[in-house]
């Protein structure tokens, strides 16, 4: 087999014994294509048969993100010159006797049914709770852990990391021997532009509620929890429209009471306003009111021909405060699901000047979640109109 340079994570998981082994740290820290490297080298020197799950929310972002690199690694290192299988159906990597394993929480049957040796959980701030306690139950070695510290309060920081069986590591970008010094120059420039944001993802640091951050009490519950609905009649859709760098963000709305409930349905790039309104049609929106951005009245009409309800959403003078303050009138329930409204939701926050005066007026970025929310609720609750509100 070939040999590959590594960066310090390995090292601390081939030090440990502990039953819970977590990697926190910031953007490029290596951490994920490192714990790959650390679980593709136990394949080769295990004696035992292991079965290992590599887990995260949804299969689409296993997909595109900690499966490309372990395969990616496998294929460097010549694994499958050596043997190794990658069933694609199944979502099995099989070398030398051993299994890995390719789930995503959203499939509840091979989550709770299967026992295996090891466990890692990518991106594991996206999981709850119980989703952790299903997969620790059924692992009967150890359960590797590896997330940004995007989230103030969470159950990671309350329950697993001040376990006396649990190993915790900090890491940064300054840890990943591997990055360029264009892309060092890139995540270092955040130092002095945000420092809020700087704690988290340069620094590797837990987040903390600031005065900056617009929203600080939205609840989130599992989307089970949710009322029923009938989408039709009672809720809308917020779309903020992207292509390129931009995502298209599309959220649904509805209102009961005071409270009002979020559900994320899209957050992708490079979708034409067809493909948007294939996605909406599929996910059963397609009677659903939906309010665009008003600055992209093409689009808006192009969905209209395409046999959406659409709607230009209320905008103006003074629109984007008004939103956030008539936000702020009601309870807001998210479901846990929607992982970039909830990344969105920790680093929404208001402009600073250079002298640290807190300006009334949003950051224009990360917000594309946010903007689509804000259309839908405004345009559909700023006038109090009660037809939707049961």
């Amino acid at each position: 087999m070939m040999r590959q340079r590594i960066n310090k994570q390995f090292r601390q998981l081939k030090k440990s014994n502990a039953r819970l082994r977590v990697h926190q740290g910031g953007t490029r820290s290596g951490k994920t294509y490192a714990i790959c490297q650390y679980i593709i080298w136990l394949l080769t020197e295990s004696e035992k048969p292991l079965v290992i799950s590599i887990v995260r929310k949804t299969l689409p972002a296993l997909k595109g993100s900690v499966q490309r690199d372990f395969l990616e690694i496998a294929e460097n290192v010549g694994m499958f010159l050596d043997g190794a299988v990658h069933n694609k159906v199944e979502g099995h990597f099989m070398y030398n006797g051993h299994l890995v394993e390719f789930l995503s929480v959203d499939d509840s049957q091979k989550i709770r049914g299967r026992k295996r040796n090891i466990a890692f959980l990518n991106e594991a701030n996206e999981l709850t709770m119980e989703d952790f306690r299903q997969i620790n139950m059924r692992t009967t070695d150890y359960v590797i852990l590896d997330f940004n510290p995007s989230d103030p309060i969470h159950w990671i920081y309350d329950e697993i990391i001040p376990r006396d069986d649990c190993d915790t590591w900090i890491t940064t970008y300054r840890d990943n021997k591997f990055l360029s010094k264009d892309l060092v120059f890139e995540i270092e420039r955040m130092r002095e532009r945000d420092p809020d944001y700087w704690r988290v993802f340069g620094e590797g640091q837990k987040a903390v509620f600031t005065a900056r951050q617009i929203f600080n009490n939205w609840t989130f519950k599992p989307l089970s929890e949710f009322p029923e609905f009938d989408r039709n009649m009672e809720g809308v859709v917020g779309l903020d429209f992207g292509y390129t760098n931009d995502p298209t963000s599309a959220c649904y709305i509805v209102r009961k009471g005071d409270t009002i409930y979020i559900h994320e349905l899209i957050y992708k790039t490079g979708l034409t306003n067809s493909d948007i309104v294939d996605e909406l049609k599929r996910l059963g929106y397609d009677q659903t009111l939906i309010y665009y951005d008003a600055a992209e009245p093409k689009s808006g009409e192009e969905m209209k021909r395409l046999g959406m309800y659409v709607k230009a959403a209320v905008k103006g003078t003074g629109s984007v405060n008004a939103g956030i303050s008539l936000l702020k009138e009601f309870d807001i329930v998210v479901s846990q699901e929607s992982k970039n409204i909830i990344k969105e939701y920790h680093s929404y926050y208001w402009e600073e000047l250079r002298d640290g005066t807190i300006i009334n007026k949003p950051m224009d970025r990360f917000n594309h979640a946010m903007d689509a929310i804000r259309y839908g609720v405004y345009s559909q609750y700023s006038k109090r109109n009660d037809f939707f509100v049961i």
